[in-house]
């Protein structure tokens, strides 16, 4: 077993860690994240806890959650003003939403680099896949965090999925339901709103040229 530190190299080190960031990373800390950190400091607090298992894991989260938000709270048919608000088509409430009203979703930044593949000609679900090289459906809870950063928090998503919507462009998700059932979700930028719609995934119907296809080049679990 190698050296072992001492009372002091470990404050020494907690020291230079605060010390050494920089004000733009600060900057991109959530605030009430932040607050809820500094309010559960306390000598059994939960932020010293998670803290010491940091140090204890190699100072590495092999799951990073930065919040969480429950479906029913954020995807609802507009019910906001602005770039935040939805249209929900009756598909996308009776099978994406309404059957998780209650559902709990960590917003992962963990999830790696969005791919996105921009159909050169009319093709079905199908076709799509073997064209990106079978990526596979994003489960609904990563459906569900992807949706959220990149309308809710664009910034972050720009950061840590690499990627932002643009109004003048069509996009497309495959997502797999929780019975397996494979869901092909349309989503645009129509005036204030970002209109979801889903359907059936299979052969019958195309989706035009131009169409963008956002998955993960392994698809995500």
């Amino acid at each position: 077993m190698g050296k072992a530190a001492n009372r002091g190299q470990f404050c020494e080190f907690v020291g230079k860690a605060l010390t050494n960031i920089k004000d733009d990373a600060i900057e991109k800390v959530d605030s009430e994240v932040l607050q809820k950190a500094i309010d559960e400091f306390g000598p059994e607090g939960a932020t010293k806890s998670e803290f010491i298992k940091w140090i204890q894991n190699g100072c590495r989260m092999n799951y990073i959650l930065a919040n969480a938000f429950r479906v029913g709270d954020i995807f609802r048919h507009r019910a906001e003003k602005g770039d935040r608000r939805l249209w929900l088509s009756d598909n996308t409430q009776n099978w994406i939403v309404k059957p998780n009203l209650e559902r709990v979703v960590p917003v992962r930044i963990d999830l790696g680099k969005l791919s996105d593949y921009r159909l050169p000609k009319s093709m079905n679900d199908s076709a799509i896949q073997i064209a990106t090289n079978n990526p596979g459906c994003m489960d609904l809870d990563t459906f569900f965090c992807v949706a959220y950063l990149l309308i809710f928090q664009p910034k972050l998503a720009k950061e840590v999925l690499g990627y932002e919507l643009k109004k003048d462009a069509w996009y497309l998700f495959h997502v797999e339901l929780a019975d397996g059932t494979k869901v092909a979700m349309d989503l645009d930028g129509r005036g204030d709103e970002w209109n979801f719609c889903a359907s059936a995934f299979g052969d019958d119907d195309t989706w035009p040229e131009g169409r963008v296809l956002l998955f993960f080049a392994t698809s995500a679990k």
